[in-house]
């Protein structure tokens, strides 16, 4: 039986990810882009809402127990809730163009430098067949959830790699710093490779050691 290629790239390919970028940055850039898959829309209801008798459940005095009023104060199950969300949508936040593209050479920098970049060359393949796109890739034992960047592919690749259990398609032109961290690994096509090193050209690149 053939034995399944290995993903390999020279040093000086991935070298273009070698930016100076604050740590801080790449955890904003993270926030801000999970914070917006969500809108904040959930809404409860408060006392003043909840349809439940007013007249006062029992006497004021003589009972023994505490005072009170009716069955929708938050005490009780099935009464208001104090301080819930209100369904009011939040903003969305952002980020500025330079701060995006930072973020994302800086993550990028970082999984090269713990090696968890690597990059395959899919030119030999041009036909839809997920056997063949199988050997691209080495064996996925440790099914850790991988990513394939990919810019520029036909669309016969794209289908066949679509196919593979465990790796997620993504595009290069929308890639960003939270997509990139929700994968173990990342994987680039020769073609996102170079998409990605012309975009990220104008981030500032870290002094050599």
């Amino acid at each position: 039986m053939p034995t399944k290629k290995t993903i390999t790239a020279p040093v000086s390919d991935l070298n273009v990810f070698n930016f100076e970028v604050s740590p801080s940055l790449i955890a904003q850039a993270i926030y801000v882009y999970q914070a917006n898959t969500h809108r904040g829309v959930s809404k409860v209801k408060t006392r003043g809402e909840v349809q439940k008798s007013t007249r006062k459940i029992y006497k004021q005095k003589g009972t023994g127990n505490a005072r009170h009023g009716a069955k929708s104060a938050p005490i009780f199950v099935g009464g208001g809730v104090v301080f819930g969300p209100t369904g009011i949508k939040t903003p969305l936040k952002s980020l500025n163009q330079k701060m995006r593209l930072k973020a994302l050479a800086g993550i990028l920098t970082l999984y090269k430098n713990e090696e968890r970049i690597s990059v395959v060359d899919t030119k030999e393949m041009r036909e839809k067949s997920t056997k063949k796109a199988l050997k691209l890739f080495p064996t996925m034992t440790d099914k850790q959830n991988l990513a394939l960047v990919h810019f520029g592919e036909t669309p016969e690749l794209l289908k066949s790699l679509s196919n593979i259990k465990g790796l997620s398609l993504l595009s290069a032109p929308r890639l960003n710093a939270y997509k990139v961290s929700q994968n173990a690994k990342i994987i680039l096509t020769t073609t996102a490779l170079a998409h990605l090193g012309t975009k990220l050209s104008s981030v500032k690149k870290a002094k050599a050691q």
